[in-house]
């Protein structure tokens, strides 16, 4: 198992979450796998749209319902991005995505997204980033919804209290 690595924070509003992991690819194919629709559907959702600077971008959930969009408001291949993040019905958020050579061709990702209100996003976001490790092991094969579902599942209950811990209930 991968050893992503997760904080919350507070943030106004809601909270932040922060992740931090090294992947055995090039920053080049890195950056490929997280910003083309084809790539991004092995792994995370169907997209639609560009990531370059003032590109839009939309993704889809597993029925084809639109389940959130954005603009790319900074972007520098094969270094990062920000990009705002658009739950449909909620207020916006900001993703911020940098990626980092190291040492034997492996390049760090670090993702930060700011202002998130959706309890489910801390561990959402850590069974995609180790989802973008399987598809990296295995570009060709499909989507392995169950196997994400399951890890989610498993993570789910520790950011839920990790979170409590930070932001009390609303009363």
């Amino acid at each position: 198992m991968m050893a992503v690595t997760g904080e919350i924070l507070p943030d106004d509003p809601g909270f932040e979450l922060r992740f931090d992991e090294v992947y055995d690819t090039v920053a080049d194919d890195l950056w490929k796998a997280i910003t083309t629709p084809e790539r991004l559907g092995g792994w995370m959702a169907d997209y639609r749209g560009e990531f370059r600077l003032g590109g839009r971008w939309q993704a889809f959930t597993r029925e084809g319902e639109l389940y959130c969009d954005g603009e790319v408001t900074a972007c520098e291949r094969p270094h990062g991005f920000t990009t705002t993040w658009t739950v449909v019905g909620e207020p916006a958020s900001l993703v911020t995505v940098r990626l980092e050579p190291v040492e034997g061709g492996r390049t760090r990702l670090r993702l930060r997204h700011e202002r998130a209100t959706r309890p489910d996003y801390g561990p959402g976001w850590h069974t995609y980033l180790e989802s973008l490790a399987w598809h990296l092991a295995d570009p060709g094969a499909p989507r392995d919804r169950d196997r994400w579902d399951a890890r989610f599942a498993e993570l789910e209950p520790g950011y839920a209290a990790r979170l409590a811990a930070i932001i009390p209930p609303a009363p």
